[in-house]
């Protein structure tokens, strides 16, 4: 797993599991010892069990052709895509090629959205593992008696703040100049933004910016021309074109798009630990066991350690240091901010008064998510 994190993305033409900890007694009677065994034991018995590994994958970008999605279980999806799981996908193949692996990229809320109707219809949740940003959903399902206690090996390495304590859920990967200088007229018609009312993470981000700025500053934003898309993933593709006076974006990441720097905002910044967790509806638990390991292992983690990119394993030391030590934002904050749906639809209302309701494209459409062929 691993943590997500804001940065400008600038053109050069012209851009874990959870940190929500339900009551301790909500999943009564189902604690869980740490599973001790390897990778290549657990490997051995999940090989045995039939079906595809179906696991639900928080985010957006790329799929311009429907004939390339991956549905899942869900008799009701009009659409879904794989792309920004790629890597994912390619490196569990070439690891574990006898546990076959249906891995769908979608927008978080939209994830969850299936998942509730699908369990409200039938009482099964559509899917094995859900790994995704709407943070909120892992305690509810937890209290409903929704997910599948599960504790890796490498339990007692992540971080406690997020993971539960009865082993339901847990953090898997972190995603990390001002924004004060954003209002600069020099960025004019420059900008490309994810709509703040669209997104729960953009609703947070805007909200601890206008927290810190005051609701001037998003005056004067709206002043600056903005082209306001739908997805985190889109802008970065609008922005990489060399036929566009759109050069910065806040609200995107670079996900294979070309000809894009970035850099890490100096004031504040949003960080979350992207949040994963077994259904326990699963008919094949030990494939999602073996998935939740491979996630928090150490040949799966080296990759953010490599990056320089935080981890949510506190033994492993990456040149970013540890993300508690990162003074720029509360890493459980945004969980916070998740649960308090009151809140959350107060900002996406004020920012909705001010913009009007998301318009254009799917997120799910972007440009440079599309899926590879494996």
């Amino acid at each position: 797993m691993k943590f997500c994190e804001t940065i400008f993305a600038l053109a050069f033409t012209a851009p874990a599991f959870s940190a929500i900890l339900p009551l301790p007694n909500s999943f009564p009677g189902h604690a869980v010892d740490i599973d001790n065994r390897t990778l290549d034991q657990i490997y051995a018995v999940a090989r045995n069990e039939t079906g595809e590994l179906i696991v639900l994958w928080g985010g957006d970008g790329g799929c311009p052709d429907k004939s390339l999605c991956s549905l899942g279980r869900f008799a009701d999806s009009n659409l879904a895509e794989i792309s920004q799981g790629d890597p994912t996908i390619a490196a569990w193949k070439a690891r574990f090629p006898d546990v076959k692996l249906n891995l769908t990229v979608d927008v978080s809320k939209y994830h969850d959205s299936r998942v509730n109707r699908q369990y409200q219809r039938n009482g099964d949740d559509g899917a094995d593992i859900a790994v995704l940003q709407t943070l909120h959903d892992f305690g509810r399902w937890k209290r409903e008696g929704r997910l599948y206690p599960y504790k890796p090996a490498a339990w007692d390495n992540v971080y406690s703040a997020i993971r539960d304590p009865e082993g339901t859920f847990l953090g898997a990967f972190i995603l990390p100049s001002t924004f004060g200088e954003l209002i600069n007229p020099v960025w004019k018609s420059k900008l490309a933004l994810t709509y703040p009312n669209d997104d729960d993470a953009i609703t947070y981000l805007f909200s601890i910016i206008i927290e810190n700025y005051g609701w001037e500053w998003f005056d004067a934003l709206l002043q600056q021309d903005i082209q306001w898309i739908r997805g985190t993933g889109q802008p970065a593709d609008l922005i990489s074109k060399t036929n566009t006076t759109r050069a910065l974006s806040f609200t995107t990441n670079l996900n294979g798009a070309k000809n894009l720097a970035s850099k890490t905002p100096s004031d504040a910044r949003l960080l979350w630990p992207q949040t994963g967790a077994i259904f326990a509806t699963t008919p094949r638990p030990e494939s999602a066991k073996l998935f939740m390991s491979w996630l928090i292992s150490d040949e799966y983690q080296q990759q953010f350690v490599h990056a320089g990119s935080y981890t949510v394993r506190k033994d492993l030391n990456s040149t970013s240091g540890s993300v508690w030590d990162d003074n720029l934002t509360s890493l459980t904050q945004f969980a916070t901010f998740m649960e308090n749906r009151d809140l959350v639809e107060w900002w996406r209302l004020q920012f909705e008064t001010s913009i009007g309701t998301a318009q254009g494209l799917s997120p799910v459409l972007s440009e440079f998510g599309r899926r590879t062929t494996l």
